[in-house]
């Protein structure tokens, strides 16, 4: 009989990764200026896994250079593989988001 001993590890690394994929924004009404908007963006990572984000927002303009925004970013995937060294992460991310948005 062959006992396997149970090993686990935890670190952080920043990493960045440029995404493509569409947006959009919809608005709902003309005064006061509501609007819908959501994206898909993505990654392929060239054979060792890929990233997948979504979200969507409804946003309501609070002056002409301000806009408040609330929604649930639906996932936020990341896959990493390396079949050599049996070593893989896959990272999940779901839930609420807000924020304030500026433009000029």
């Amino acid at each position: 009989m062959v006992h396997h001993n149970a090993v686990s590890a935890s670190g952080s690394l920043l990493a960045p990764i440029p995404v493509a994929g569409p947006s959009f924004r919809f608005y709902v009404t003309d005064s006061p200026r509501v609007f819908i908007e959501g994206n898909v963006l993505g990654m392929y990572l060239f054979g060792y896994g890929n990233f997948v984000s979504t979200a969507g927002n409804i946003g309501f303009t609070l002056s002409k250079h301000f806009s408040a925004l609330a929604g649930y970013q639906l996932a936020s995937h990341l896959v990493v593989n390396d079949d050599t060294d049996r070593i893989g992460l896959r990272f999940v991310q779901r839930g609420a988001v807000v924020g304030l948005q500026t433009s000029f």
